[in-house]
């Protein structure tokens, strides 16, 4: 039940980011900064529910951290705008370089995870200084390219299960040429570069 709240959330949320990023700003920075508190939620559950914690073992408490971490740093980065805007990109676009950087294979020229988290730091923030003086096309880039993010992130999953038995994968292979192990990737890549670029088009065609 958490999971799919989550996924309906990130999808609206992430939609809302993608195609009216810019018009409507801060409360995208307020909903990117809500669906990084669900899944930093999720993270806390998992690390919390191993311990004798008596509420993390009750009835939707999983539900009731996420909703609550979702709700804090929402809240916050609606509350802080401007002042928390390079937080909050620096935190998300991190957050998927880091663990983007490991789905999808990459070879990183270092095995020890504190230096990938420097680089993802680094990363982040070198994108969250770009929005905060670019202002306009950065925005537009950022928001469209983290609102396909966020919906691919959550649907890719669930297709790839409706997807799953043979005729699913016959489809599959004939659509990816047969992209070894690497058939989400490769669908989830695409369907993040389409919605981005939908994004992209539609805030630039309403903010002309």
């Amino acid at each position: 039940m958490t999971m799919l709240i989550v996924t309906l959330l990130s999808v609206i949320g992430g939609a809302i980011c993608c195609f009216a990023g810019y018009k409507i700003f801060r409360v995208a920075l307020a909903l990117i900064g809500g669906c990084l508190g669900a899944y930093g939620g999720m993270l806390l559950f998992s690390v919390l529910s191993k311990y004798d914690i008596g509420f993390m073992h009750m009835k939707y408490s999983e539900l009731i951290t996420v909703i609550v971490c979702a709700i804090i740093l929402g809240a916050l980065a609606f509350g802080l705008y401007m002042k928390a805007l390079v937080a909050v990109v620096t935190l998300i676009c991190g957050w998927y370089f880091y663990f983007d950087s490991g789905s999808m294979g990459f070879k990183l020229p270092w095995t020890s995870p504190l230096i990938t988290i420097a680089v993802s730091i680094i990363f982040g923030m070198v994108i969250g200084f770009a929005v905060y003086f670019l202002q306009k096309w950065a925005i537009i880039i950022f928001t469209s390219f983290i609102g396909a993010r966020i919906i691919t992130s959550v649907l890719v999953p669930y297709l790839m299960a409706l997807v799953s038995g043979k005729q699913g994968e016959m489809v599959l292979q004939m659509l990816t040429r047969e992209i070894s192990g690497n058939t989400e990737i490769a669908i989830g890549t695409c369907a993040m570069l389409i919605l981005m670029g939908a994004g992209i088009a539609v805030q630039a065609s309403k903010n002309k």
